[in-house]
């Protein structure tokens, strides 16, 4: 069997793949997309990111797993209806996305975009879009109560929050959620809380999901925050609501196209801050992805199930 790896295993990590497979099976690392292509002609197994051109060049693939936990760009017609196993890393970001999200909300709240601007011009006070808002005690809506919903309420907790989550297949209420709700009550659900945190995956069912209609029901001080993927919300919708000051602020992680054009109204909003979809980024990010791997792997070549096995149609 052979394992292509898309980036580098070291150290103590690389040992202990080479214990895993011992003599049986071979892995390589190609430096190249040229070297990745031959090298793929039989493969059986995939670490990284395979793309919509290069998934035709891996005719032996059995099984993929993605250093992604979002799917979105694996679901390609191909790898869709292909037999390959898909899994994914699910769980593995949800830390650090939430803190990116409590990042942003504390950031519109205390006005560190408004201190951070002065602070270029060399002002000690300056202008201030916003009041200072305390968090503690707010409500919010968490949609989408996987690993990074889970990591979102637990910090909300944390702040004394009243958590209300919205997630479409889950039915069992998690800890550190007060009420689920389904994904026909986000409306209702969005026009109670003080904060909407955005934690879904995107798929067919998600995309514009967010919009005009749900947007529009939020109360004037609230706040707006996505980390999961910029389609999920209708751009020009948002845009809009932000511009009439509908909604008090909005902290994104993610847009609609990336990055975000030079054109974007969104750059020059003073009710937004923006960071370049930087969420997932983490000082231990590649060991805990190469580590559920290497667990995974373990359980592929003993013939266990493996974890975080993706449904292709469902997209996650």
């Amino acid at each position: 069997m052979k394992i292509l790896l898309q980036g580098r295993v070291e150290g103590e990590l690389l040992e202990r793949l080479e214990s895993i497979i011992g003599n049986e099976h071979t892995y390589v690392a190609p430096d190249s997309r040229e070297a990745l292509i031959e090298e793929g002609k039989d493969a059986d197994i995939f670490y990284g990111y395979c793309s919509e051109d290069i998934f035709p060049h891996l005719p032996n693939l059995k099984w993929i797993q993605s250093t992604s936990a979002g799917m979105d760009r694996h679901m390609y017609p191909a790898l869709r209806e292909s037999d390959v196993l898909l899994t994914n890393a699910a769980g593995l970001y949800g830390t650090h996305v939430a803190d990116q999200a409590f990042a942003l909300l504390l950031g519109l709240a205390r006005g560190i975009h408004d201190s951070v601007r002065n602070q270029d011009k060399h002002q000690w006070g300056g202008r201030r879009s916003s009041p200072m808002i305390e968090i503690d005690g707010f409500k919010i809506g968490i949609v989408g109560m996987g690993g990074i919903g889970m990591q979102m309420a637990k910090r909300a907790k944390g702040f004394d929050m009243y958590v209300i989550g919205v997630d479409a297949y889950r039915t069992d209420k998690p800890d550190n959620v007060d009420e689920l709700m389904p994904m026909d009550q986000l409306s209702n659900v969005m026009s109670q809380v003080d904060v909407v945190m955005i934690a879904c995956p995107l798929t067919e069912e998600t995309r514009g999901l967010i919009n005009k209609d749900n947007l529009s029901v939020m109360q004037p001080t609230a706040f707006f925050i996505n980390v999961a993927r910029g389609p999920i919300v209708n751009e020009p919708d948002l845009i809009e609501i932000l511009k009439e000051r509908k909604i008090a602020a909005a902290g994104l992680d993610v847009t609609e196209i990336e990055p975000l054009p030079a054109d974007s109204p969104l750059w020059d909003l003073d009710n937004v801050i923006i960071s370049p979809h930087s969420a997932g980024g983490s000082q231990h990010r590649m060991r805990r992805i190469t580590e559920f791997f290497l667990d995974n792997l373990e359980r592929y070549l003993k013939g266990e199930e493996l974890k975080n096995i993706v449904n292709k149609q469902l997209g996650f």
